[in-house]
């Protein structure tokens, strides 16, 4: 099962799936984050080429999961970066329409704060993440992936928030040994595509 910690930059994202980390459950941090750090490709520089290695990335962090039967909490899915391009006006690349989003059990939206917490990784404004929120859900619920809004609250009973409709999901959606296998299968053969094919 993955779980999509979705959202604007300064909503609280990283604290939640730290927070659910402490918690033993098995995470992927934010891909975007450390793409910056590293230098070579900057969002402010060139979107476009900043965006594509993210996806690159992201896709190859994801399908590196064999063990679907228990959660795994996503800091960002691989259609966050769809409402980038989508804020920014810039052209959709196509393959965001060959990617497999059945993967995703939930994506919970990080709602925005009242304050914006600007740092050397994060140039943008409150009113860029209260625009790109709104985005964001709409591209994972066109894709039919159910998305639980979170609200603004303090950041302990945000990460107890998404830990127990995680736990609920366990109960109901629970995967055998087998399904687990068939969708991991099938979420190589999405990454294959992808290699092969051009952003």
């Amino acid at each position: 099962m993955k779980f999509v910690i979705t959202g604007g930059p300064s909503v609280g994202k990283t604290t939640i799936v730290t927070g659910l980390a402490n918690r033993g459950f098995k995470v992927i941090h934010e891909i975007a984050t450390a793409v910056i750090k590293e230098g070579k490709f900057l969002p402010w520089v060139d979107r476009r080429k900043f965006q594509a290695e993210v996806l690159r990335r992201q896709q190859s962090a994801e399908a590196s999961i064999l063990d679907f039967s228990t959660p795994v909490i996503l800091d960002r899915g691989l259609f966050d970066g769809e409402a980038y391009y989508v804020v920014d006006k810039m052209p959709i690349p196509q393959v965001f329409d060959s990617l497999d989003a059945s993967q995703y059990t939930v994506a919970f939206l990080i709602e925005p704060l009242n304050f914006f917490d600007e740092t050397d990784v994060r140039r943008e404004n409150l009113q860029f993440t209260q625009e790109i929120s709104i985005v964001l859900e709409q591209c994972y619920a066109r894709r039919n992936v159910k998305v639980v809004r979170v609200p603004a609250m303090p950041p302990g009973e945000r990460i107890d928030f998404v830990h127990a409709q995680v736990e609920a999901y366990k109960k109901t959606h629970c995967f055998s040994a087998e399904q687990a296998a068939l969708q991991a299968s099938h979420l190589f053969r999405g990454s294959a595509h992808y290699v092969l094919g051009a952003i």
